[in-house]
């Protein structure tokens, strides 16, 4: 008796199994080969026109000091340069992101880069950064630039 009973157990389970296996298998394949699908497209206002958000905003400004060139023991060059970053707005600003660019002079090519996070920057707040060393040729003469970009608030 509890044989009978544990093989109709296990021929109930295995059926099940396969049941399981053969709705993964077909699922996502009911369209046809080569058919194609239309999706609809909802009517909605566009939203890439211009934003002019009310209220409080961060705002900043930059400026950077020029790049100076430093020898390593081996005879090559690197480049550093200080920043001052100020969130001249009347709110604070997250997902801060701070770009130092060492430019070729000559070809207005950029040369090596750094990039600053800073998660929260307060309003009225100023930053003082200095690079790591930023890889550049003894020969050439380059200048220092900075780009601030955040998140909405």
């Amino acid at each position: 008796m509890q044989d009978a009973s544990f093989t109709r157990k296990i021929c109930k389970s295995l059926l099940l199994l396969a049941c399981l296996i053969g709705a993964v298998a077909v699922s996502g394949c009911t369209e046809t080969p080569g058919e194609l699908v239309t999706p609809t497209l909802e009517s909605t206002p566009a939203s890439h026109a211009t934003y002019s958000p009310s209220g409080p905003q961060p705002s900043f400004t930059a400026s950077v000091t020029a790049p100076e060139r430093h020898y390593r023991t081996d005879t090559s060059c690197y480049w550093v340069a200080t920043g001052t970053v100020t969130n001249t707005g009347d709110a604070a600003a997250r997902n801060v992101v701070i770009r130092f660019m060492l430019i070729d002079d000559e070809n207005e090519m950029i040369r090596s880069t750094e990039t600053i996070f800073v998660p929260r920057f307060q309003a009225g707040e100023t930053k003082i950064f200095t690079t790591n060393p930023l890889s550049g040729d003894c020969d050439r003469q380059y200048r220092a630039e900075i780009v601030v970009t955040h998140d909405i608030p």
